[in-house]
């Protein structure tokens, strides 16, 4: 190639990354990059948040699939720009500790979040009400001396590890599985009647299709009421100014959050969900896009 075509080539590329940016101009190009990972709770949010940003704002939205240690990691280290699902005080609260220098708490987008550990209504309570009843021998056998859990290394499985120590539940299994692992065991419990301890949190649809109640936790090994904020990496407010506006001004209840969630899960399709609880409620919409 010689160097009057090369420079008439760079000319041409010049002219039209202008007319590109030109035209592109009223819209980021550049996805905000929202950590998920599959559990109901995160997954209403964030399509609420989606939906929002996209329809509203014009600003594009990729959802990145990342267990809850690895979203603390990745929107510290500016690789992920934001995630909606930072349980506060007790539950990330390790995560937090460690990476908090580096995170924009952009704000609490719910309260009155609970982890617990849950059996279904049909056991007695005068059996069952407390973790500490867990030790009688003949609830022990009926549990198989199994506690049923979700994914390993989540701040619910950490504080469970706690919980068995503290309540001294010697000779008891705390089954690693998954959200989805857990959920298919409580389904065969209730069809058959078996006994059965879950860990759970609220907010959480199960509790519309299934009867389930906590269990007491004196000793408050499982935390208290916790808060769900959006954490966000320090470059996230100079990249997308507008987004983070909005992020700040998102609110939800938890009946809205488990409200989306029943209908994302009876569907298999959390994105309609958010659209069809947002349609229906301007608002909140409203108040959400204030500047």
């Amino acid at each position: 190639m010689n160097t009057h075509t090369f420079k008439s080539l760079l000319a041409k590329l010049a002219v039209s990354t202008v007319v590109a940016c030109s035209a592109g101009a009223g819209v980021a190009a550049e996805p905000v990059k929202i950590a998920v990972t599959n559990w109901a709770d995160v997954l209403a949010v964030a399509n609420v948040a989606k939906y929002v940003l996209e329809t509203q704002l014009k600003q594009p939205v990729q959802f990145v699939q990342a267990d809850i240690g690895i979203q603390y990691q990745g929107v510290a280290r500016g690789d992920l720009d934001i995630m909606v699902g930072g349980w506060l005080p007790v539950t990330h609260g390790m995560y937090y500790a460690k990476y908090k220098n580096d995170l924009d708490d952009v704000g609490i987008i719910y309260t009155g979040g609970k982890n617990g550990w849950a059996v279904p209504a049909y056991i007695p309570e005068s059996e069952l009400s407390s973790i500490a009843d867990l030790n009688k021998p003949e609830v022990k056998s009926k549990l198989n001396g199994t506690i049923q859990g979700i994914e390993p290394g989540g701040g619910l499985m950490q504080a469970s590890e706690k919980t068995i120590k503290a309540y001294t539940l010697d000779g008891y299994n705390l089954q690693a599985s998954s959200e989805a692992g857990m959920l298919a065991s409580v389904s065969r419990a209730y069809q058959s009647k078996q006994w059965i301890v879950a860990t759970v949190w609220s907010p959480h649809w199960l509790f519309q299709k299934w009867q389930m109640r906590y269990l007491k936790d004196p000793k408050g090994t499982l935390g208290g009421e916790e808060q769900i904020h959006a954490f966000a990496s320090k470059k996230f407010a100079g990249k997308f100014p507008r987004a983070d506006v909005f992020f700040k001004h998102l609110k939800l209840t938890l009946a809205d959050v488990e409200a989306i969630e029943f209908e994302g899960n009876s569907t298999n399709d959390y994105a309609t969900a958010a659209k069809k609880f947002v349609d229906a409620h301007p608002d909140k919409l409203k108040a959400w896009l204030q500047q």
